[in-house]
């Protein structure tokens, strides 16, 4: 049985096109290709499955395959063994993949791969052992440049410590930006650090990035603290409300009100909100359309009057009810904008 290392981000369609092992798929083609791999482990046991961990390549050179019965158990074996791919390597046992595995692997939707005769099983663990060795690597260096990212934002750091990396990586000192991810995927460009389940990318492009994200603005390197900070609220409030979200979008009234939770929503919504829906519910009447309206034409009698078609003093009658209902003043603004955010946020 093999350790349990982890490989990220390789599937069966990309093991198949790496030039060293010349894979060539013979069976189970179809959405088993896009399944992960991180580890290979060679057998020639009738029934391996106990023996896996998931998400491996099965290596076989068929010594225990002699007919269609062990072909199927031996398949149902790995495929219980949640393994994604079968290798068979021929030119020992037999020359070419037996049909009869073939036929059990297209029916359990499980890729199976042809192994050239000069091809060896130890170059695959081998070069998955490399794989990681170069990936724990990279993820240090990740790590690293979170650590000096947080020191920058905290002010314990100058952002020049960073210029070397921006350099080797072809970025514009001049309109760099920070993106906050949830994940991090291969092939975006510029520096990526890693703070804790948080990716955080130095890069030109605004578009790169995978959602949920927030993305900073864009500046000098001296800049990159108020990028980096304005990055990472924007990610916040994209995980409350999915998608991006970038720094332009943080000045606003929802993405203020976004930003709160609902134990400090929830005062405005006893107080206001709830008490003027049910006074609708009970008397028929539309008084929280009526702010809603009035909110929505800034505050102005004449313009709420038209929209709603009614006359002013009918309008400042419902609006006299909301204040008594609420104890606030829509003609206020301080308390309109308490009104606001009730509209808001028992939406």
């Amino acid at each position: 049985m093999t350790s349990d290392p982890v490989v990220p981000q390789l599937t069966v369609r990309e093991l198949l096109e790496v030039p060293r092992f010349r894979l060539r798929l013979v069976a189970g083609e179809g959405a088993g290709l896009d399944r992960p791999i991180r580890w290979a482990h060679s057998t020639e046991l009738l029934d391996p499955g106990p023996y896996l961990r998931g998400a491996e390549i099965v290596l076989t050179v068929g010594a225990s395959l002699r007919d269609a019965g062990a072909c199927a158990a031996f398949a149902e074996s790995v495929k219980a063994g949640r393994a994604s791919v079968i290798g068979y390597g021929v030119g020992d046992v037999t020359d070419e993949v037996p049909e009869a595995l073939r036929d059990v692997c297209d029916r359990l939707g499980l890729p199976l791969a042809e192994v050239p005769a000069e091809v060896p099983f130890l170059s695959f663990t081998e070069w998955f052992a490399e794989r990681l060795a170069f990936t724990r690597d990279e993820r240090h260096e990740q790590e690293e440049t979170g650590r000096l990212l947080r020191m920058i934002q905290q002010g314990h750091a100058s952002a020049e410590v960073l210029r070397e990396r921006i350099d080797d990586a072809g970025l514009d000192p001049a309109a760099l930006l920070v993106i906050a991810m949830d994940g991090v995927e291969d092939g975006l460009p510029g520096v990526f650090g890693l703070d804790g389940d948080t990716a955080l990318l130095i890069t030109n492009d605004a578009h790169a990035w995978t959602e949920p994200a927030g993305v900073g603005s864009a500046g000098s390197l001296d800049h990159l603290p108020v990028s980096l900070t304005e990055s990472l609220t924007a990610l916040d409030a994209a995980r409350r409300a999915g998608g991006v979200v970038h720094a332009s979008d943080l000045a606003t009234f929802q993405a203020l009100l976004g930003r709160l939770d609902q134990e400090q929503l929830a005062p405005f919504v006893d107080q206001i909100a709830r008490p003027l829906n049910e006074y609708d519910n009970a008397h028929g009447t539309r008084l929280t359309e009526t702010l809603r309206t009035f909110l929505d034409m800034g505050g102005a009698v004449g313009a709420t009057s038209r929209a709603l078609f009614l006359h002013p003093n009918t309008l400042r009658h419902r609006l006299a009810r909301i204040e008594s209902l609420t104890g606030r003043d829509p003609l206020q603004f301080d308390d309109r904008v308490a009104l606001a955010i009730a509209v808001w946020a028992a939406r």
